[in-house]
């Protein structure tokens, strides 16, 4: 009986055991779906001639007024303590950080002179008011993402050395020369540097 039992058992268990042969095997349906790819157009074919995007300058103007109204046009009324500009290349940026002539340890003047400075070493500058003004300097990864014309041939990786060079030449002259008191990285783009006047 006990011999039986076995017999039984392997005989359930052979239709599932392939005994060495092979079986072979085909992909799963597609379901009739079907992909395709569409290759993007180049910068230059999407009207792009240069990075970071050029902003209209008579809006951005009115934008950073608003912001900053009692400093600016010496007005009370609407303001707005909390904004921040779309990333700018270094000499639209400098052209609105120029407008609020002083703020505490900021000086425009100066603050647009300093981040002149960097002008094809950086991605861009965003430029507003977080209470008091703020700066963020977007660094690039690679040398094709420096501001500057486009189009242009793919560059070759910024190392982390070179990268820490470049943010110590900003703590040095925006918190040694220009006097910022609050300088770091963003908490998630390490590659984003906030720099703030109380």
């Amino acid at each position: 009986m006990h011999i039986a039992s076995i017999v039984a058992i392997v005989g359930c268990l052979l239709p599932w055991v392939s005994c060495g042969q092979s079986v072979k095997s085909e992909p799963p349906p597609s379901g009739g779906v079907r992909f395709e790819t569409t290759p993007l157009s180049s910068a230059s074919a999407l009207g792009i001639t240069e990075i970071p995007l050029p902003v209209d300058m008579n809006l951005a103007t009115q934008f950073v007024k608003i912001g900053f109204r009692p400093l600016i046009l010496g007005e009370t009324g609407f303001q707005s303590t909390q904004f921040l500009t779309p990333t700018l290349s270094t000499r639209q940026a400098s052209q609105l950080v120029v407008l609020v002539p002083e703020y505490g340890n900021f000086k425009g003047a100066a603050v647009a002179k300093g981040i002149q400075g960097f002008a094809g070493r950086v991605s861009g500058v965003a430029f507003g008011r977080e209470g008091s003004p703020v700066i963020y300097v977007h660094l690039p990864y690679w040398t094709h993402q420096r501001e500057g014309p486009m189009p242009r041939p793919a560059g070759s990786k910024i190392s982390d050395r070179d990268n820490e060079q470049l943010v110590g030449e900003l703590k040095k002259v925006f918190v040694g020369e220009l006097g910022a008191q609050e300088f770091g990285t963003d908490s998630i783009n390490q590659r984003i540097i906030r720099i703030w006047w109380h």
